[in-house]
């Protein structure tokens, strides 16, 4: 795969924020800690932890060959490693494969291991982003859309990670079925807010889709707010204030 510049991520630094690239096979991670929490010590142990990671999943695959390639949920594992675990589980929910909760999966992890240095901590992962923050913070939402932009998501402060992931059908490398500009699902659950942007996604193929794909989102347990973008359509329910 290409290596693609993420040219956004000059836009979305904090200024109370430190900030570092880490990067292992597909996952291409930028975190922000507490201003003096960044140490070259604290970049190799997240190195470490994102090879293991990366490493688990590669390994299951070995046994299980349909885990990567398979576009639907696959059985759940008792025995599993707790990130195949998220991944499967966060598939069989959102009604895909367990690779749309990849990133999730991943963010979500590598926010646990931040958590013994840092009380602010940001993951973004291919516009997937992991955040747990003690002041308001705004995220900004690129659609590519001309009639809506400059749009942004207000985030409260909370005591718990909270995913912030989104999927688009026109932009970014990612496999959609669908057509919107921009998913965005918030949730406590990481994997589960990653593959659920991801289905949601495969949903909407048109501006008439919308109303359909929110009602659908808000009977899964556990997404706190969805907001759709297409065309000149923007649709959203439940913790979503935009900025």
């Amino acid at each position: 795969m290409l290596y693609e510049p993420r040219t956004y991520r000059k836009m979305m630094k904090a200024e109370d924020l430190d900030y570092f690239q880490v990067l292992e096979f597909e996952s291409d991670l930028f975190i922000g800690v507490d201003h003096g929490s960044l140490t070259p010590q604290l970049t190799e142990r997240v190195k470490a932890e994102l090879h293991i990671l990366r490493q688990t999943i590669i390994d299951y695959n070995n046994n299980d060959p349909d885990f990567i390639k398979s576009l639907t949920p696959l059985t759940l594992n008792l025995n599993a490693a707790a990130i195949v675990a998220d991944m499967l589980k966060a598939g069989k929910t959102a009604g895909v494969g367990p690779m749309a909760a990849v990133a999730g999966a991943i963010s979500k992890h590598i926010g646990k291991r931040l958590e013994l240095y840092s009380q602010e901590i940001v993951v973004e992962n291919g516009g997937d982003l992991l955040i747990q923050t003690k002041k308001e913070r705004r995220i900004a939402l690129h659609t590519g859309n001309p009639h809506f932009t400059d749009l942004g998501l207000k985030i409260k402060p909370q005591e718990s990670p909270l995913g912030v992931c989104t999927s688009s059908g026109v932009m970014g490398h990612s496999l959609s079925f669908g057509k919107a500009d921009a998913v965005t699902i918030i949730s406590a659950d990481i994997p589960l807010a990653d593959a659920v942007a991801t289905a949601l996604c495969n949903r909407i193929k048109k501006s008439e889709d919308v109303k359909k794909g929110l009602a659908w989102v808000k009977n899964i347990t556990g997404i706190l707010g969805a907001l759709i973008i297409i065309d000149d359509q923007l649709g959203a329910w439940g913790e979503i204030e935009l900025c």
